[in-house]
């Protein structure tokens, strides 16, 4: 524990500035009972002063955040557990944790602890915003009975609390995979189904599956409908890139990127699909798994716009090597050199293209692009995006113009 300056109490200040009022009158005046009360009041505040500097305690204090990841929009709070390993009770004491940089702060009235006893108390964070967030130091004040002077003491130190972006629940894209072949990823883990097919793992059934895929031998098994994840569908690397150029977004639609971002790394994770995700600017932000996807939101917590111009080198590169079947590119504004870029990787898997911002392009030529759409600018991300995958599953996109023509 590290003690804080011992300081006067506003009540104390008031009272030491009334005290200089008297003694200034009584000079002026001569009146002797001025300075009497004069030295009464000096006497009172060095007194409080004095028992406030005396009271020392063993106090022991934990601070518990739940849950351990925290997203924009959901509840998140704050345990606090204050143990007092002193021999004698405590006086009343005033607790304050701060939050943001001592932007905020959560206040409570610790009544007398017995030696040995454990005090709870509890607060909710703000997660209105998404970002790395300082909590702490947790501070301890005593008073003397008068409230003239006070000694404050920290019990815990500063800690870190991320709030990830807010993740939507949408639909699977079920037609995710393309063209990319088995045979250009390996995998480990292969189970065999009774009915002679090879198929990786089961698992359970999602809004937006196909019913064609669904199990039955172990869906009458398990009473639940199971979906069949098959090699090559697992196998098909998927690609999530999001737009960081700061010209290409406005506060709002970066925003809105980062949640399109995050929503689908989680829908496609639950999907048990190998994702790695990248910015504009080349770096990589992950490849979460089925079991940790952390990583990833962490990353998405304190993501801002800027850095270095690569989105249209890297969309092409990925055309270059086939390096995914299923792409899902959450851009702002997109020029004709990022958009034809975008249009010529539909040639080898699909392509979903998140429009935070306005696309200025006719859509006829997105249509003839043959990329999947989801206008983010105007209707909300998670509508946007069940809506397009809905028309998307019902009728296919139009073939794409990089494709050779039918004979």
């Amino acid at each position: 524990m590290q003690p804080a300056p011992r300081v006067l109490t506003r009540r104390g200040w008031s009272l030491a500035g009334a005290a200089l009022g008297l003694a200034v009158a009584g000079r002026l005046l001569g009146t002797v009972e001025l300075w009497a009360v004069t030295t009464a009041i000096v006497l009172l505040l060095a007194t409080s002063a004095i028992w406030a500097r005396s009271r020392r305690y063993d106090l022991v204090a934990r601070r518990t955040v739940h849950p351990t990841r925290l997203h924009v929009g959901a509840d998140g709070r704050v345990d606090l557990t204050i143990a007092n390993q002193s021999d004698r009770t405590t006086p009343l004491l005033a607790v304050t944790d701060v939050f943001d940089d001592g932007r905020r702060a959560a206040r409570f009235v610790l009544p007398p602890l017995p030696s040995g006893e454990t005090a709870r108390a509890a607060y909710r964070l703000p997660t209105t915003r998404r970002g790395r967030f300082r909590v702490g130091p947790l501070a301890v004040s005593v008073s003397d009975p008068f409230g003239l002077a006070r000694r404050t003491w920290t019990l815990s130190a500063v800690g870190d609390v991320l709030v990830c972006p807010q993740v939507h629940d949408i639909i699977a894209p079920r037609q995710a995979g393309g063209r990319l072949v088995a045979s250009v990823e390996t995998v480990q883990a292969r189970a065999q189904a009774a009915d002679g097919e090879d198929f990786l793992t089961l698992r359970e059934y999602e809004v937006g599956d196909d019913l064609r895929r669904v199990h039955w031998r172990s869906t009458a098994r398990v009473g639940e409908l199971m979906i069949r994840q098959d090699e090559a569908q697992w196998r098909a690397r998927a690609l999530v890139v999001l737009d960081a150029r700061a010209e290409a977004h406005d506060a709002r639609s970066f925003e809105t990127a980062v949640e399109a971002t995050a929503s689908v790394v989680d829908r496609l994770t639950r999907m048990r699909r190998r994702v790695e995700v990248l910015a504009s600017n080349g770096q990589s932000l992950g490849a979460p798994t089925a079991r940790s996807g952390s990583a990833v939101m962490d990353r998405l917590a304190t993501v801002e716009p800027g850095g270095e111009d690569r989105l249209a080198a890297m969309l092409t590169s990925f055309r270059a090597h086939r390096s995914a079947a299923f792409i899902v590119a959450v851009v702002g504004s997109l020029g004709p050199v990022e958009l034809d870029a975008l249009g010529a990787l539909t040639a080898h898997g699909t392509v979903v293209m998140v429009a935070t911002r306005p696309v200025e392009t006719p859509p006829a030529l997105i249509a003839w692009s043959g990329l999947v759409v989801v206008d983010a600018s105007r209707t909300p991300f998670p509508d946007a995006w069940n809506q397009a995958m809905t028309r998307w599953h019902l009728a296919p996109p139009p073939r794409s113009p990089h494709s050779p023509s039918p004979r």
